[in-house]
């Protein structure tokens, strides 16, 4: 599943000032596939009494930084269950009652490395899902570590550490075994230097199949990946085809067709200048029903929405609404209906979200029953009916808990609660 993750705005001159790590670290290594350590071998059961944080007790309330439903039901989070202004640590939870309730499913092991403020989230169903998390924020001592489980969070397996400090930014798994992790060694400057991994047995073991080289002046490597543009985006649509994307003022969306190994810039029906006064924001393209979704947003002049029918082969330009802002969020269910979360500068959310039931061809505006508008808002739906909003604790953190908004018409009404802990954790 796709989050709908609403980016503030971004200019090319401050790029820099919201990119992933300044520290640039060393050790590239090749690009040919390399185990990257002994693998661990047993699981590490989940308790929830082991792996909260001290202070959170049943019932209390939860900050939610990353929300990733996978029904009207059932979901996933990285929470903090205090209040981030008094503790840092985020957790790994679960909810099976709509987002009423939370109960902390953070492997032991990850309770020291969630402390770092970081992890990066994958939620596939409602039993299986990913998180990569680095135990440092710098230097060659750090290590990014990958739990993965399939019975709800009851029990993970860990991978061995991945090395040299690198920030992981993007997870994607296309089946229960086949996944990539992307690393970040740094970006500033339109330079992000990275390194893409690759899992076959459920994310135990990581090989390092493609790299960029490390700083301007390095000869390019074999995979073909380019050291020039920020890379956040991860996304494949089989075990072959996958795209790489982010933040540039040139046109940066990357392709591979044989699972990772080379990478080349994808043809797409857009100017090649389009990206060059301000710079173009690429998330992760997405996948559903055999066809392929792809949103480039040319800051502050307009939103495109690319669709392909063959895997990124070919693609067509659809019309996005006029309301749906500079930084609309699209998500799409099916090859025929999805959701156009509009959002504009700094990526406030707008008042209409759009609704479509032929693939991009027509929308229909819905009228918010409540008004969004802060910086730090973000949406995620699992249908076109079925979504939930709240506040991303990111900028300050009040005092009061935040509340959770709930709806299952498209926006036009909203329930809220504050979610709280289980009664389990």
């Amino acid at each position: 599943m796709i989050r709908l993750h609403l980016l503030p705005g971004r200019s090319c001159a401050g790029a820099a000032l919201i990119a992933v790590f300044a520290v640039m670290v060393s050790g590239c290594g090749g690009a040919s596939a390399k185990p990257s350590g002994e693998a661990a071998t047993r699981d590490t059961a989940a308790s929830p009494s082991d792996s909260a944080p001290t202070q959170a007790r049943a019932g209390s309330p939860v900050w939610i930084d990353t929300l990733q439903m996978v029904s009207a039901t059932i979901g996933w989070a990285l929470l903090w269950p205090s209040n981030p202004d008094h503790d840092g640590t985020l957790a790994v939870a679960r909810t099976t009652d709509r987002g009423r309730t939370w109960t902390i499913v953070t492997p032991p092991a990850a309770v020291r490395a969630l402390g770092t403020g970081q992890g990066l989230l994958q939620a596939a169903t409602a039993e299986r899902a990913w998180f990569a998390v680095p135990t440092s924020t710098s230097g060659p001592s750090g290590k990014t570590l990958v739990f993965g489980t399939a019975d709800g969070g009851r029990s993970w397996r860990q991978s061995a550490g991945i090395p040299d400090g690198s920030e992981p930014v993007a997870i994607d798994f296309v089946s229960p075994s086949r996944g990539w992790l992307l690393e970040s060694l740094g970006a500033a400057m339109q330079q992000n230097p990275v390194r893409l991994y690759q899992s076959t047995d459920g994310g135990v073991r990581w090989s390092l199949v493609a790299r960029s080289p490390r700083m301007a002046g390095d000869p390019p490597t074999s995979s073909g990946l380019p050291l020039y543009c920020d890379k956040d985006g991860l996304a494949f649509a089989s075990t072959r085809t996958g795209w790489i994307t982010g933040y540039c003022n040139s046109m940066s969306v990357l392709v591979t067709r044989d699972g990772g190994a080379r990478w080349a810039t994808q043809a797409l029906p857009l100017s090649p200048t389009l990206c060059e006064s301000a710079g173009c924001e690429i998330p992760a393209p997405q996948s559903a029903g055999g066809t392929t979704f792809l949103t480039v947003t040319d800051y502050p002049a307009a939103a495109y929405l690319l669709v392909s029918r063959d895997a990124g082969r070919n693609w067509r330009i659809e019309t996005l609404p006029a309301g749906a802002g500079q930084y609309p969020r699209i998500r799409f269910f099916s090859a025929d209906d999805g959701i156009a979360v509009s959002a504009g500068s700094q990526g406030t959310i707008g008042r209409d979200f759009y609704l479509t039931a032929d693939g991009g061809l027509s929308w229909i505006a819905i009228r918010q029953g409540v008004r969004f508008g802060g910086n730090w808002d973000d949406v995620d739906f699992v249908s076109q009916h079925a979504g939930f909003a709240w506040t991303n604790p990111g900028g300050d953190v009040p005092s009061a808990p935040l509340p959770l908004y709930r709806t299952s018409d498209s926006g036009r009404t909203w329930a809220s609660f504050v979610p709280r802990l289980s009664h389990q954790a």
